[in-house]
């Protein structure tokens, strides 16, 4: 008898170590694909925030290079404004000249 005994608690410290290996490899397979799972979500974010302030740095370059061009636009008006001012200024001394030449042939 008392060897059935021991026969029988051996059986069952088998079945115990069989189940905490059970128990551990689907305690393994949950932290794993938890952590999948996690890695996929920091992806995600990541990707998120980097296309986030790649937007915000090209919106701050056009709006930069917009000023430029509005710079550049006021700039060469004024440009254009003087040339056409100092034209006028002299039209009427080259169409004086022009006519004293053509009379004076």
């Amino acid at each position: 008898m008392g060897m059935e005994k021991v026969l029988q608690s051996i059986k069952k410290a088998e079945q115990s170590a069989e189940q905490t290996l059970s128990d551990a490899q689907t305690e393994s397979s949950r932290i794993l694909s938890d952590a999948r799972r996690d890695a996929a979500d920091l992806v995600a974010k990541a990707t998120e925030e980097a296309q986030a302030s790649i937007q915000s740095t090209l919106d701050a370059a056009k709006d930069a290079a917009m000023k430029d061009v509005k710079s550049v636009q006021k700039k060469g008006t004024k440009d254009v404004e003087s040339v056409q001012s100092g034209a006028e200024s002299k039209q009427d001394a080259a169409v004086a000249l022009i006519v004293d030449k053509l009379l004076n042939q």
